[in-house]
């Protein structure tokens, strides 16, 4: 089993903060250089029209020229000295507030640059594992000069394993790149509940039969929902294999469809071992797997993004020993 992987802290490195340090300096320099330009324009015209109309004064009310001179010049080197410190202490106002909104600018492009980073740490880890274990159980079987056909099978077994993992590693993968594109550029319909779970149990009723589990629906009326088909699908059916991979043989998985302020509630409750309660915030993290998990750490996160694409919310309450409930949450068509 690959071990579980925790949240990352401080996933960029300090080259990417300086990165985005002098994005934001240069931000901040070019809002300062254009709200520059625009005072400047505003000086210029203020001080010429003072100018304009001292100069036209009238001579006569004043004791002779050169008093008149004297006036102009004075009131004009005033005028000059507000205009220069009004300016200056704008531009040292406007340089700390382009300082903040160059950083509010560039904040969702750092949050999601760190999430790209993240996420392909997470996935080169997770590739690597099923990689690793088919290298090594390869390698051991090669320095066998005459290995018993035990050991060979056992070998492919375990590495058509680590196949199937990576296989659907990479569907999971191709799942949530698709999402965003298909939400933007398909258009939603309209969405019948009552029937689509059906469908999605029927589909693993085999393999909870082999497990010995029980799966029951509470019959409800037909909710309908706006979205995508194949993601109401997709969720329904990732939930669902979730509670029959930690449902014990024997228990059983009840699953619920009800309205709750004006919206749609599917419930999905097993009787299985829970899940503790340090692992309970980070289950829809992308990659994130506790313990008991052998996943890949994917089928809640696709849950997640799916729900929200779909104007929902996904959550889950667990207990340890007693078993966990999910729910997903969407408004009535």
């Amino acid at each position: 089993m690959a071990p579980r992987l925790k949240p990352f802290e401080g996933s960029a490195t300090d080259s990417d903060h300086k990165v985005f340090f002098w994005a934001r300096l240069k931000l901040t320099g070019i809002y300062v250089g254009i709200l520059a330009l625009i005072l400047l324009g505003f000086s210029l015209v203020l001080f010429q029209s003072v100018a304009h109309n001292l100069n036209d004064a009238d001579e006569g009310d004043f004791a002779g020229p050169d008093s008149h001179h004297h006036f102009v010049q004075h009131t004009l080197d005033s005028v000059q000295n507000e205009i220069v410190l009004i300016d200056v202490f704008i531009l040292i106002a406007a340089a700390g507030a382009s300082y903040v909104l160059a950083g509010y600018t560039l904040r969702p492009i750092q949050r999601s640059l760190e999430a790209q980073k993240k996420f392909s740490e997470n996935a080169s880890h997770e590739l690597r594992t099923p990689l690793a274990v088919m290298k090594n159980d390869m390698e051991v079987l090669l320095r066998n000069p005459s290995p018993v056909k035990e050991a060979v099978q056992s070998t492919l077994r375990s590495s058509i394993d680590e196949i199937d993992r990576l296989s659907t590693m990479a569907k999971d993968l191709l799942t949530l790149a698709r999402s965003g594109i298909q939400t933007a550029t398909t258009e939603e319909a309209r969405v019948e509940l009552k029937a689509l779970i059906e469908k999605e149990m029927e589909k693993l009723e085999p393999i909870a039969e082999e497990k010995g589990i029980t799966m029951s629906f509470v019959k409800a009326e037909a909710f309908y929902v706006r979205g995508h088909p194949s993601n109401f699908e997709r969720m329904i059916l990732n939930l669902l294999q979730n509670a029959i991979e930690h449902t014990p043989r024997g228990a059983s998985i009840s699953v619920g469809l009800t309205e709750e302020n004006k919206q749609a509630v599917i419930s999905i409750t097993d009787t299985g071992s829970g899940i503790p309660a340090k692992d309970l915030p980070h289950v829809f993290d992308r990659f994130y797997k506790g313990e008991r998990s052998n996943g890949t750490g994917l089928g809640l996160a696709i849950v997640k993004e799916l729900a929200e694409q779909s104007s929902g919310s996904a959550m889950l309450e667990s207990e340890v020993g007693k078993g966990t409930t999910a729910r997903l949450k969407f408004p009535l068509a």
